[in-house]
C-alpha cells in the first residue's frame, strides 16, 4: 500500500496562517469566541518549554566530558550575541535617525536628572536564583537556565562514577519523554496558530497604528534590512554556507516564532530545525538553544533602539553622543534579559525609558496599543538570529553537517 504523503510543517502553518487572516477579517471581534483554541496551545507549549529548557541543558552540558569544548562553544555564543545584539540596536537607532520617526508627534516632557543611569549590580543579582522551583513556576528563564548550567556542569564531573551514571540516565530519560511531548503539542501547531491569527486580525484595531505609521516604517525597515544583509553576512563568511538555503531550512521556526510571538514558545521546533534541517549536532542545539532565546534577542535590541529614539523626537529632547552610545548598550542589556514570551516588551519599553529619565506613560500606552504589529516580527527575528548563531557555532568547530543543511527540504 502507498504510503499517504503528509504536507510538511510549514505547509500546514502556511494555511492555517493565511485562513486565520481570512477568518479574522470575516469574523472581526467575533474571532474572540475562538481565541481560547490559541490560549490552550500556548499554555501546552508553556507547559513543555520550562521543563524542556531545564532537562535540555542539563542534558547538553553533562554530556560534554571534555571542560575545553563547554568553554569553547559558550565562549564563541556569548561573542555571537553580543557581536549580533549590538549590530541591531544599532540598525534599529541609526533607522529611527534617518527617518525622524516620532518628530511632530509632540509628546509632553523631556529628560530627567537620572537620565541614562541603570543598577547593572541589581541587575545580576537578580539572574541568580535562590529558589530553583520558583524560578520554574515563574517561569524565570534566566534563573532556569543557571541553575540548569550549574547542575549540568556539577553532573559531568561525576559522570565515571556509578551515581553519577545513574543520574545521567534517570535526565536522559527525562529528556526523551519530553521530547515526545513536544512532539505531541507540535501536531497541534497550525489548530493553535489559525486560532492566533484570527484573534489577531480580528481584534486589533488597525487605527490606532495611524498616528505612529513612521514608527512602524522605521522599525520594519531596520528590522528587515538587518534580517536581509546582516545575518545573510554571518551565514556566507562566518558559517560559508548558502543563506538562502538557510532560510529555507528554518522556515518552520520563523513562521512559528511569527504566529505565537514567544520565542521561548517557538523552542521546540527551534531545536528541531537546528538538528533536523540545518545540520547542528545534538549537544549543541541543547547546549544553545534555551539560553539563546532568552539573552540573544536581535528583534528585542532593535524593538527597544526604536524605543528610545522615537520617544526623544516626540519628546523633543537633545541627547549627546554620550548618552546615545549608552542607550545603545542599555538596549543591549535590556534584550539579553527580555522574557522570551508575548508582551514581554512592552514591560521593557517601561525600563528603557525610565532608565534613559523619558516619561513613559504616553509612550508605553501607544506600544502597548500596537505592539502585536511589533512583536511577531520582532520573535521571528529572535528565533532566526539563533538559529543562524547555532550553525555559525557548529560550523566554527567543524561539527556542521553540511550534507543534512544542504539536502532539499
Amino acid at each position: 500500500m502507498k504510503e499517504k504523503k503528509k504536507l510538511s510543517l510549514p505547509v500546514q502553518l502556511l494555511i492555517a496562517i493565511a485562513l486565520g487572516a481570512i477568518a479574522g477579517f470575516v469574523l472581526k471581534e467575533n474571532a474572540a469566541y475562538i481565541s481560547f483554541i490559541g490560549q490552550i496551545f500556548m499554555r501546552l507549549l508553556k507547559m513543555c518549554v520550562y521543563p524542556l529548557v531545564l532537562i535540555s541543558i542539563i542534558t547538553g552540558v553533562s554530556n560534554v566530558m571534555d571542560v575545553a569544548r563547554l568553554k569553547k562553544i559558550g565562549t564563541s555564543f556569548l561573542l555571537y550575541t553580543l557581536a549580533t545584539s549590538t549590530a541591531a540596536a544599532l540598525y534599529g537607532a541609526i533607522a529611527m535617525v534617518i527617518t525622524k520617526a516620532g518628530v511632530g508627534v509632540n509628546f509632553e516632557g523631556g529628560l530627567s536628572e537620572n537620565s541614562g543611569t541603570v543598577n547593572v549590580g541589581e541587575s545580576f543579582v537578580q539572574w541568580v536564583p535562590d529558589n530553583v522551583f520558583a524560578a520554574l513556576g515563574n517561569g524565570n528563564m534566566v534563573q532556569i537556565i543557571i541553575f540548569a548550567v550549574f547542575f549540568g556542569v556539577m553532573l559531568a564531573t561525576i559522570r565515571k562514577t556509578e551515581i553519577g551514571q545513574a543520574v545521567y540516565n534517570v535526565v536522559l530519560g527525562l529528556n526523551e519523554i519530553i521530547n515526545k511531548m513536544v512532539g505531541a503539542v507540535i501536531k497541534l501547531a497550525p489548530i493553535g496558530v489559525f486560532a492566533l491569527i484570527a484573534n489577531m486580525i480580528g481584534t486589533t484595531d488597525l487605527n490606532i497604528v495611524k498616528g505612529i505609521g513612521g514608527y512602524l516604517v522605521a522599525y520594519y525597515g531596520a528590522l528587515f534590512v538587518y534580517l536581509l544583509t546582516f545575518l545573510p553576512f554571518v551565514l556566507f563568511f562566518v558559517a560559508k554556507v548558502n543563506p538562502l538555503q538557510f532560510f529555507r531550512n528554518a522556515l518552520p521556526a520563523m513562521l512559528m516564532a511569527a504566529s505565537t510571538c514567544s520565542s521561548a514558545g517557538t523552542l521546540p521546533v527551534t531545536m528541531r530545525v537546528a538538528k533536523e534541517r540545518c545540520g547542528v549536532p545534538e549537544d549543541i542545539v541543547e547546549m544553545i538553544t534555551a539560553p539563546a532565546a532568552t539573552i540573544n534577542m536581535d528583534g528585542a535590541a532593535i524593538e527597544y533602539a526604536c524605543y528610545v529614539m522615537f520617544a526623544i523626537h516626540a519628546f523633543n529632547v537633545h541627547m549627546s553622543p554620550l548618552q546615545i552610545i549608552f542607550t545603545i548598550v542599555l538596549c543591549v542589556v535590556m534584550s539579553a534579559g527580555a522574557a522570551g514570551v508575548p508582551g514581554g516588551g512592552i514591560m521593557m519599553c517601561t525600563i528603557c525609558l525610565n532608565t534613559m529619565g523619558l516619561p513613559d506613560a504616553q509612550m508605553v500606552a501607544v506600544i502597548a496599543g500596537i505592539y502585536i504589529l511589533i512583536d511577531f516580527v520582532g520573535t521571528m527575528l529572535n528565533v532566526t538570529s539563533d538559529t543562524v548563531g547555532m550553525v555559525a557555532i557548529a560550523a566554527r568547530v567543524n561539527e556542521l553537517d553540511r550534507e543534512v543543511f544542504n539536502a532539499a527540504k
